[in-house]
């Protein structure tokens, strides 16, 4: 890999899709071992323990409240300390979490776990780290960046599949246990990749070299340099920043739930296998991509409110399906796939850009990890929520409604936000640093 301190003059590889390749590796451990890969292990860990749907709903649903408390955090740290460190310590938290879980033998120590294993993955997913960091190394490119950045999950949700297997042969246990190995080993590796700004290498974002005649700045000089845009008090001032967290919120809400049951669903109210709900599963991430990528590349190219406005209308339809249509198949729930796994990815991206796009970079770790946290917040009780309709009433039917008609409030909120050509004003009017 070479040295991006080499030259100054525009490099033949700009070292900012390091980072993105950095990002895609981690997101990808952090699916197939957690995010994604748990949802194989569910149903083996509820028979195992005798536990009713609702216990490890309310684990699930535990780890979106401490991200949603963790995530601001990690924003305010990352304006001040340095990524790599943050991403160190959260592949050691990761692999103590999970092996944790693997060793678990009661509610307690499983639910301690579930905290040790979210804390790391609050500071080392795609949430809010990675985006901070490609903020600061991308601008007129900063949407496909960050499109790129996020495909992780969908090179990590194939191991779902791998899970099941794994775990029909060597237990639950010996799963979680492996992976808190390889999670321990590989992350810490990635982390060295993350660097904090372009202008400590003679760089500026995009890879475009410094005017002639700058010198370029020191690591030090360059990591206290004020990026452009608002303060953070400002930013929270602002009816655009509310209404963002309130959409993302509303989104955030509707993957989380359905993402936790997903499996239980495909198996119990549609009749689906194991297998063939871990595949659904696995081609709702594969599918994603066409979200992820899409939504960054319009990012850069069009305005913001109609994509935010597609994606709900295109999450609730997906939902509206499942209601409408005798699913008994993977290929039967195709459709339902193809809009759900567009819809997720198209989500992923946004939190880093729009932080970005609509508040400027000076205060992007703590915008980011705000909108990260308010919108987990508002998710926190969806995946509690399934469970408890599903053991109440021995179906998700409910639940999946009451997603539409989240879906379909999210809607209006987008008519709400401030043209692109409004932002530009804003920030072109903001006080230098």
């Amino acid at each position: 890999m070479a040295d991006p301190t080499s030259t100054a003059r525009r490099p033949r590889f700009f070292f900012g899709w390091y980072i993105v390749a950095g990002s895609v590796l981690t997101n990808a451990l952090l699916s197939a071992a957690y995010f994604q890969g748990f949802s194989a292990l569910f149903l083996p860990i509820e028979r195992h323990f005798g536990w009713n749907r609702s216990v490890i709903s309310a684990a699930m649903s535990l780890r979106q409240l401490e991200s949603g408390i963790v995530s601001p955090a990690v924003g305010f740290l990352l304006d001040r300390l340095s990524p790599r460190l943050i991403l160190l310590v959260s592949a050691v938290l990761v692999s103590a979490g999970l092996i944790g879980l693997g060793l678990s033998n009661g509610i307690v120590t499983f639910f301690a776990s579930f905290v040790v294993v979210s804390l790391g993955a609050s500071g080392a997913s795609h949430a809010v780290t990675w985006p901070v960091i490609l903020a600061r190394w991308f601008r007129r490119k900063r949407g496909i960046a960050m499109g790129v950045a996020v495909l992780g999950p969908i090179f990590g949700s194939p191991f779902v599949i791998l899970n099941t297997s794994l775990e029909e042969t060597y237990g639950w246990r010996a799963v979680l246990v492996g992976w808190g190995i390889i999670t321990l080993v590989l992350l810490s590796l990635i982390s060295a990749v993350a660097r904090e700004r372009p202008e400590a290498y003679g760089l500026r974002p995009d890879g475009d070299p410094p005017p002639s005649g700058e010198p370029p700045l020191s690591g030090t000089a360059a990591s206290r340099t004020q990026d452009p845009g608002l303060r953070l008090h400002d930013v929270v001032r602002t009816k655009d920043f509310w209404l963002l967290m309130g959409y993302l919120g509303a989104m955030f809400a509707v993957n989380s739930a359905f993402q936790v049951h997903h499996i239980p669903y495909f198996v119990q109210d549609l009749g689906l296998s194991p297998q063939g709900a871990a595949v659904s599963l696995t081609l709702v991430f594969v599918i994603s991509g066409i979200g992820r990528i899409g939504s960054g590349y319009l990012l850069d190219r069009s305005d913001y409110r109609y994509l935010l406005a597609g994606v709900a209308a295109m999450m609730g339809l997906a939902f509206v399906y499942l209601q409408l249509v005798d699913v008994r198949s993977v290929l039967g729930a195709l459709p339902f796939v193809t809009l759900f796994g567009i819809g997720l990815g198209s989500i992923i991206p946004l939190r880093g850009v729009l932080g970005s796009v609509m508040f400027g970079t000076r205060s992007i770790g703590s915008v980011v990890g705000l909108l990260q946290g308010g919108a987990v917040a508002a998710g926190v009780f969806g995946p509690l929520f399934m469970g408890i309709v599903f053991d109440v009433s021995g179906s998700y039917r409910m639940a999946i409604w009451a997603l539409v008609g989240i879906s379909g409030l999210a809607l209006p909120l987008t008519l709400l936000m401030a043209s692109p050509a409004r932002l530009a004003r804003r920030l072109s009017a903001a006080p230098p640093a």
